[in-house]
């Protein structure tokens, strides 16, 4: 049975950032680094599980999640520096051989909230030369 994919509001929760390592795929007696990652079909990038603490201030809740994100490189940052999940969002499933109900978090990407705006490219001085 599945249920539809619930997205969490962004500005209800501080995430904390814990660590983060590799989605690998499953294969049959491979183990440790010797197995492939998991890769996103669409992009190609690797998967990867971002941990991070869900602070409900208001309520004063905390939860650890595990959350999937696609990235060309390890997403990283400080021990509990606070990050951003763009379209954190939660699917719920269950399987006749489980009991419960069983929940994966998803999102875009991730970036510590800290990180420096991106630059506007410049104009190289040779290109600012012949323009003149």
């Amino acid at each position: 049975m599945s249920f539809k994919t619930l997205v969490v509001d962004p500005n209800r929760y501080r995430l904390s950032f814990q660590e983060s390592e590799p989605v690998y795929l499953y294969q049959e007696g491979v183990f440790g680094d010797d197995r492939q990652q998991e890769r996103d079909p669409e992009t190609g990038y690797p998967v990867w599980t971002v941990r991070v603490t869900a602070s409900d201030e208001l309520n004063r809740e905390e939860q650890a999640l595990e959350v999937r994100v696609m990235a060309k490189d390890k997403p990283e940052a400080g021990f509990r520096e606070e990050v951003l999940l763009p379209n954190l969002r939660v699917q719920m499933f269950s399987t006749r051989q489980q009991r419960g109900v069983t929940a994966r978090w998803y999102a875009d990407t991730m970036a510590p909230v800290s990180a420096p705006k991106a630059a506007k490219p410049s104009t190289p001085p040779a290109a600012a030369k012949a323009a003149a």
